[in-house]
């Protein structure tokens, strides 16, 4: 007997397939989702808003290369915290620091990990310096310079389909 979430996101094979496909150009226009799996432009379109429903689809995004806009240097920030206030105060102070592109809560030795997208070696100490360190409830941190990443084909490609 399956859990009431693997009944919620149980897929067949076509809903699989235009997930993938999105998932390689979220731009794919409904006429190219139907050719590409066979069936009518309406049929897809329903699947899609059911999808959507679902929470499945939560939105169509862009993919911007920080690189391109010279913000070539990913850095990881492990923060651990005082906790004082609160962890959702420090993370809305976070979320305003421009070159912060993720915050994440986390178990184990830190409270949070923040992705950060900056310029250089110099930017990374004027980020941390000015604007993490100076938190009122900062504690500690350890930076991680992201050397390469890799990317797996994507969640997608392994989900089950239903029978």
């Amino acid at each position: 007997m399956s859990s009431p979430n693997e009944q919620r996101t149980a897929l067949d094979a076509v809903d699989s397939q235009l997930l993938a496909a999105l998932k390689r150009d979220s731009r794919t226009s409904i006429r190219g989702l139907a050719r590409e799996v066979g069936m009518s432009a309406g049929a897809i379109s329903e699947r899609l808003e059911r999808l959507e429903a679902r929470g499945i689809i939560r939105g169509y995004t862009i993919d911007v290369d920080p690189a391109a806009l010279g913000f070539g240097m990913e850095v990881l920030v492990g923060i651990q915290t005082n906790q004082h206030r609160g962890l959702n105060e420090t993370v809305a102070d976070l979320m305003t620091v421009a070159e912060v592109a993720q915050v994440q809560l986390v178990t184990g030795r830190w409270d949070l990990v923040v992705r950060l997208q900056l310029r250089d070696h110099e930017h990374l100490r004027e980020v941390l310096l000015g604007e993490i360190w100076q938190m009122p409830d900062f504690q500690h941190s350890e930076s991680m310079i992201v050397l390469q990443s890799f990317q797996p084909r994507g969640l997608i490609s392994t989900l089950r389909t239903s029978p």
